[in-house]
């Protein structure tokens, strides 16, 4: 991940703010808006209520998520596309593939105001079966 400083994105923003493309102009809105505090839950019936609520909303969360396997805690935006038994089979973003995440193996979220969508010829089983 870069990072700039806030002399180095004005100027990248001024450079960029003429440019007609929509997905830059988009960036440039997000680069220009106001910094958002990001409010994370961490109890376990937040967490809960707050993934149901993305899902019925068909927001994108964020995730810190623990792994047993690797023993380590990993960063995660997920698109949730279904709930059940305790697990979100989820898009994620970080590995560009569908995973199953175990509810009570995360420990903080947030909603964030990106929306997805599930896509059409998705079914619960497509994250079962071989691809």
């Amino acid at each position: 991940m870069v990072y700039l400083t806030k002399k180095e994105a004005e100027r990248l923003t001024k450079e960029l703010s003429t440019n007609k493309n929509k997905q830059i102009k988009d960036i440039i809105k997000k680069l220009k808006s106001p910094e958002k505090r990001r409010v994370y839950v961490t109890s376990k019936t937040d967490i809960s209520r707050l993934l149901k609520r993305a899902f019925k909303e068909k927001r994108k969360v964020k995730i810190r998520y623990y792994s047993p396997h690797n023993d380590e805690n990993t960063i995660r935006i997920v698109d949730i596309y279904k709930i059940y038994n305790g697990v979100i089979t989820a898009f994620c973003n970080l590995r560009e593939d569908e995973r199953n995440f175990v509810i009570d193996r995360i420990n903080s979220v947030t909603i964030l105001d990106e929306k997805y969508t599930v896509p059409k010829n998705w079914s619960p089983e497509s994250i079962i079966l071989d691809k």
